[in-house]
């Protein structure tokens, strides 16, 4: 072979390698772009809750950075993108509390306050901007670090942590026509393991849980509750069961403490820990069963913080890790290429 056909075919297989590489780069490349929105306005926090009512989100609770439980609640307008200070929670100062929407108003309530477990629920009306005590006492025992969400017409909440063990029993709440009133039932109890620090979210007429964690780390189950039938269904094992495929991209997912919210009909799932703090966020085709990886949170990384999704995409704020409490605020774009200036 002489020089020229030699230099002829190291060019070729450079040109090869290049787009190989290219390729390869490409492939890689996740979708989804968080944005960074600037500091909320309240204090830093972690451990707070939020919720959603029509086209603003709100959220309140949690502890400071001197540890301190807070009562405040603040509103967001995604539109012309302010915050606004509302009336303050009523209750006992606490963090770990859960909080769902139902009708026009949010029902918050459970939680811990340094001390003791706490089981008592508040309803909030926006129009009015007034909090009203249940008059129906939870029928479960006090608890933090459980799960609240809203499927239709009523609100679930179930598992958590009552100061000496996890849970997993569930129940409905069906609100009154007055304010403060409304009726509380036991339904089937989660089927997978106790926990605490699980995650939820709503797709359609499904509230699907996952994560936590337990004595023996994180659950690696993910199960979806059926309102009309009172009865839960195990969808997915998020672990490595067969070695021989690649299932293990699933390994990653299960987490305690992290956020959730829904956006076009997908559940995303981000920040959290495992056996270390987490950043990958990955999304959820109930379609497909399928959990497909994102853009992970480019930040510093925190369990304990509030998610919500308005006008077809997420929000993440909050949040603590270690001794620290966050009050910046982020969005994400499921559909858009990532740019790394935007965080």
């Amino acid at each position: 072979m002489n020089i020229i056909k030699i230099r002829n075919f190291c060019l070729i297989l450079m040109a090869c390698a290049v787009l190989t590489n290219c390729s390869s780069d490409e492939e890689e490349e996740l979708i989804g772009n968080w944005t960074y929105l600037g500091a909320f306005d309240g204090a830093a926090r972690g451990d707070a809750t939020g919720f959603v009512i029509g086209d603003t989100a709100y959220i309140c609770l949690g502890y400071n950075n001197l540890a301190k439980g807070l009562s405040d609640l603040w509103r967001y307008n995604p539109t012309d993108k302010t915050w606004k200070q509302r009336a303050d929670f009523p209750g006992v100062a606490r963090y770990a509390a859960v909080s769902f929407s139902v009708g026009g108003k949010a029902y918050v309530g459970l939680g811990y306050d340094g001390k003791t477990a706490l089981k008592d629920f508040w309803e909030y009306d926006p129009k009015r901007n007034t909090w009203d005590s249940i008059t129906s006492e939870f029928p479960g025992v006090a608890r933090y670090y459980a799960v609240g969400e809203a499927v239709g017409s009523k609100g679930y909440v179930g598992t958590g942590y009552d100061g000496g063990s996890t849970l997993k029993d569930f129940y409905s709440f069906t609100p009154g026509n007055t304010p403060g009133s409304g009726t509380w039932t036991p339904i089937s109890s989660y089927e997978g393991a106790k926990r605490m620090g699980a995650s939820v979210f709503v797709i359609g007429n499904y509230l699907y849980l996952l994560g936590g964690t337990t004595n023996d780390g994180n659950p690696t189950d993910m199960q979806r509750y059926d309102p009309s039938r009172n009865g839960w269904e195990k969808i997915l094992d998020l672990r490595n069961t067969d070695l021989t495929s690649d299932d293990d991209k699933y390994d990653n997912i299960p987490r305690s403490y992290a956020c959730t919210f829904v956006v076009n009909g997908k559940g995303y799932i981000t920040l959290g820990q495992k056996t270390a703090a987490l950043s990958s966020t990955y999304e959820y085709d109930p379609g497909t069963k399928i959990w497909t990886e994102r853009t992970p949170f480019s930040r510093s990384t925190r369990s304990y913080a509030v998610s919500f999704a308005l006008q077809n995409r997420g929000f993440l704020m909050t949040g603590r890790s270690s001794s620290t409490r966050f009050d910046d605020f982020f969005e994400f774009h499921p559909t858009e290429t990532n740019n790394e200036y935007d965080d």
